[in-house]
């Protein structure tokens, strides 16, 4: 068993998710503790000072004995965690979570799978991408800290986690599309785009997906109402990938069969201005 087919031991991606190094759960029912949990895992092996954990608990409205009330929940996390208590440790100037293997940390977890995922990118090793991009993703137990009713905590790590796992998404889809399996990706890409109509990469990808399925028409539809969503909603034309491929598409060029269109044909380059009407 490597250290990455061992249990997660501590989980932010979804409810908080606490266990022993053999998977057995630990329940911490208490919602203030859990706070607590998140905000030390958060940082984990990094001191977290009471201010930054009074914060998290209260926002602006921490009580004068703060620092008194966190030693108690503190106290009372420690018990609920048993065995694995060890790992919340006092520091002069607050607490921290000790996380021995980054295997045992989702959020640790996910950054070793991307770091991978860029080095199979590098290489060209899409099949490595597509199948450690699904790994990544399959970290994901539902709303990342779904239980923790911090307001702050939420906002500090929730649309950063929320773009990534969307990065993850196209990133696989991206490798599926390098490996000629558009017709796999093609409905996943097309409720992608009508959740993200500003996003032009995604609408390219559903545009090269309809072209290579044989479906020209749909794939200058997508370019166009990608175009018309941006200068609606932003002022803005479409950047250069959006623009080229419409190109492309509109004059059917061999390249869009090949991956090449993935990693050169979509580079930036100048595009009659006209090409839209």
């Amino acid at each position: 068993m490597t250290a990455f087919d061992a249990p997660i031991v501590f989980g932010l991606l979804g409810p908080l998710l606490v266990s022993d190094p053999h998977g057995a759960a630990i329940q911490i029912p208490q919602a203030k503790q859990r706070i607590v949990m998140a905000a030390l895992l958060l940082k984990a092996n990094t001191t977290v000072s009471c201010g930054q954990l009074a914060e998290a608990l209260w926002e602006d409205q921490a009580p004068p004995n703060a620092s008194a009330t966190i030693r108690t929940y503190v106290a009372r996390l420690r018990r609920a965690l048993g065995p694995m208590g060890t790992r919340l440790v006092s520091r002069p100037s607050g607490y921290a979570i000790e996380v021995h293997e980054a295997a045992e940390l989702d959020l640790r977890r996910l950054e070793c799978l991307r770091s991978e995922m860029r080095e199979a990118s590098d290489a060209g090793h899409w099949e490595r991408v597509a199948l450690t991009s699904e790994k990544a993703l399959d970290l994901w137990r539902g709303i990342p800290l779904e239980d923790i009713p911090s307001p702050a905590l939420c906002r500090s790590v929730g649309a950063g986690l929320d773009e990534l796992r969307l990065q993850l998404v196209t990133s696989r889809i991206d490798a599926e599309l390098f490996l000629g399996q558009e017709h796999h990706v093609v409905a996943e890409l097309r409720q992608l785009a009508d959740e993200h109509p500003l996003r032009e990469h995604i609408q390219a990808r559903l545009a090269l997906a309809y072209y290579r399925c044989g479906r020209q028409a749909e794939a200058l539809d997508v370019c166009l109402r990608a175009r018309a969503s941006l200068v609606d909603e932003l002022a803005v034309e479409p950047g250069p990938e959006l623009r080229q491929l419409y190109q492309h598409i509109l004059t059917a060029n061999p390249v869009l069969d090949s991956t090449l269109a993935l990693s050169s044909a979509l580079t930036v380059g100048r595009t009659p201005r006209g090409v839209w009407q």
